[in-house]
């Protein structure tokens, strides 16, 4: 590997010296700690340790008791979309894993669970605290252009480690006092020692400060990023935006989204059945997509369709909540990328040989409950009916046969594993499984070709594929998408408010929904828009990160609706994980607020507890 980058700061010592790889030699990069502010204003040695700073954001975090912590990649998904209510995670939701047991963890102070993220975002501070320490110079004054896009950059990530930390760890708007309740620690230098909580006030202003100073700094430089893993002015906006939503600073939200999207473009047509994996106009911030970071710790080598975990352990892949995915137009280019119900009468009959029905996803003669509802259950389908082999596995591969052929625009080249794994399912030439393997059409030299399903659970996503062998992907970290339902969302608002008219708020999301929806035209108004914008918003952001933020924002009931054998109205949660009544409910959660790590307060005595406020 040849990066090098300096880790610096409290967190960051206490972290970057856990970071491994799967090889001996994967990581020879040790954190450097001894680094001067006279160094530091070396342009040379600067970027260096910036560089340092963004990597901490794709480097694989060891002794958190699973393998695949890297970074942001992570954070998003296991505690925001995993810890939401519109993804299911084979690893994550799963009652018969050790995993999130619905929000049970939340109030754990002494695990990895509420600790991980504030470890790592307070390591991403105590870095860019360094870096903002040894370049004391504002916008207002003269310095180095590259010194200047350096802090501007530090700064762009102190907002944002900041931002997810309200997200995790402070109330929500309406509880928090008009932003007067204590929320974190606000810690603005490099060095130790206490630190006392602030108010939520607190740390919105200087997010806002940071972002203003940054974008200052970015312009006065003259300069831009060379990767999209690294920050600009558009990122930079783009946390403005995401802040203010946390404040429901509406008109802040809206404008700031505009500025984010300047020089991208929502992704539409082929860019939407790419697999995420690879950098295009809507991506304003995603993964650094180097192999040679992560190798079999990446994001998508877990959690992308065609990962080799997916193919090794049979769960991970992700699959869509029902509730939400009923709620979606019948038209709905996004519907493409689920196994769901609807799938099976849209199949021909040499692909559905058994004319299975929508209902068959609630047979438990298909669907094994006590697997979380693997679907690769029964044999394939028989024509003579003596094993009453029904067909589900016929389907599933024909499915996925057609997904990747007819609907997937990446580079199939770059996704063919030495196994011939896809998505979910091998393609095998002249060898099958008499019970799992489904023939489809003859290669190019005549040879019979089957395709073998691995595990696929209900509402299974090939949204996601990564790079083979080891699943890294350009993931986004930020899009125009987003920040386009982000504004439709904040025109909405200021309309309920008066401050703004619902024409604005249905031109601005019909400009985007058509783009999803073929034909759409938007004629909601008042709160039904702003339900139309939400759906679709969740929809869209579906595992990139977003839907704990999203569901504590608006308040939204945190329910799982679980698989009930011939229920076809039931939903696709494996029964048992939805767990108590109270411990979905936000009261259990403290008002949708992660408890704060014990390690946290032992270490910093200034911490006092008392004053968080206590949801009843």
């Amino acid at each position: 590997m040849n990066i090098k980058s300096i880790y610096f700061g409290c967190a960051a010592l206490a972290l970057a010296g856990t970071l491994v790889g799967c090889n001996d030699d994967f990581l020879d990069v040790q954190p450097i700690t001894d680094i001067s502010d006279v160094q530091l204003m070396d342009p040379s040695v600067a970027q260096v340790a910036l560089d340092g700073l963004f990597e901490s954001m794709n480097t694989p975090y060891e002794g958190i008791d699973f393998n695949q912590n890297t970074g942001e990649a992570y954070t998003n998904y296991v505690f925001n979309d995993c810890m939401g209510n519109d993804w299911i995670s084979g690893m994550w939701n799963n009652p018969n894993q050790a995993g999130l047991d619905a929000w049970s963890r939340m109030n754990v102070n002494n695990q990895w669970t509420t600790g991980f993220p504030w470890a790592y975002y307070y390591n991403l501070v105590a870095q860019a605290n360094r870096l903002c320490d040894a370049l004391p110079f504002t916008s207002e004054e003269e310095a180095d252009p590259q010194l200047q896009f350096i802090k501007a950059s530090a700064l762009t990530m102190r907002a944002h480690a900041y931002n997810k930390l309200l997200v995790y760890y402070a109330n929500r708007w309406e509880d928090s006092s008009n932003g007067e309740a204590y929320c974190i620690p606000l810690r603005l230098t490099a060095s130790e020692g206490e630190s006392p909580l602030v108010k939520m006030n607190d740390v919105l202003d200087q997010i806002y400060a940071d972002c203003d100073e940054a974008l200052a700094l970015y312009a006065k430089s003259g300069r831009d990023r060379s990767n999209k893993w690294e920050t600009n002015g558009n990122v930079a906006h783009g946390i403005k935006a995401r802040t203010a939503l946390l404040k429901h600073d509406w008109q802040t939200a809206a404008d700031e989204a505009e500025l984010a999207m300047q020089g991208f473009t929502v992704m539409e047509g082929d860019d939407l059945f790419a697999g995420f994996y690879k950098d295009c106009t809507d991506f304003i911030w995603h993964c650094n997509p180097a192999a040679n970071q992560v190798y079999y710790w990446s994001w998508g080598c877990h959690y992308a369709c065609n990962g080799h975990y997916i193919n090794s352990w049979g769960m991970g892949g992700g699959a869509i909540d029902m509730t939400l995915y009923r709620l979606l137009d019948e038209n709905d280019l996004r519907r493409k990328y689920y196994w769901t119900p609807d799938k099976l009468e849209a199949l021909s009959t040499r692909q559905n040989p058994g004319k299975l029905k929508a209902a068959s996803f609630w047979d438990e003669k298909m669907v094994s409950p006590e697997n979380f509802l693997n679907m690769n259950y029964s044999n394939v389908y028989s024509r003579n009916g003596k094993n009453k082999n029904y067909g589900m596995i016929d389907a599933i591969v024909n499915w996925l046969e057609d997904y990747r052929t007819n609907v997937f625009t990446g580079d199939l080249s770059e996704m063919v594993q030495d196994d011939g794994f896809y998505n979910y399912f091998f393609i095998t030439p002249g060898s099958r499984n008499k019970d799992k393997s489904v023939r489809l059409a003859n290669d190019a030299n005549g040879n019979q070709v089957w395709g073998t399903p691995t595990n696929i659970q209900f509402g299974a996503q090939c949204k996601f594929w990564g790079n083979v062998p080891y699943g890294n992907s350009a993931l986004p970290w930020m899009r125009a998408s987003e920040m386009a339902l982000t504004r439709a969302e904040a025109l909405a608002e200021l309309a309920l408010e008066g401050k703004g008219t619902f024409a604005d708020a249905a031109q601005e999301f019909e400009a985007f929904q058509k783009l999803r929806v073929p034909g759409y035209t938007c004629t909601s108004t008042g709160t039904a828009l702003l339900e139309e914008i939400r759906v679709s918003r969740r929809a869209e952001l579906l595992g990139e990160g977003h839907n704990f933020t999203d569901f504590k924002r608006w308040n939204l009931p945190h329910i799982h609706k679980e698989w009930v054998a011939g229920d076809v109205n039931s939903g696709n949660w494996s029964p048992g994980a939805l767990g108590t009544e109270a411990s979905q409910s936000t009261k259990y959660s403290n008002g949708w607020r992660f408890a704060l790590p014990v390690r946290e307060f032992q270490y910093n005595p200034a911490i006092d507890l008392s004053l968080l406020p206590v949801i009843n």
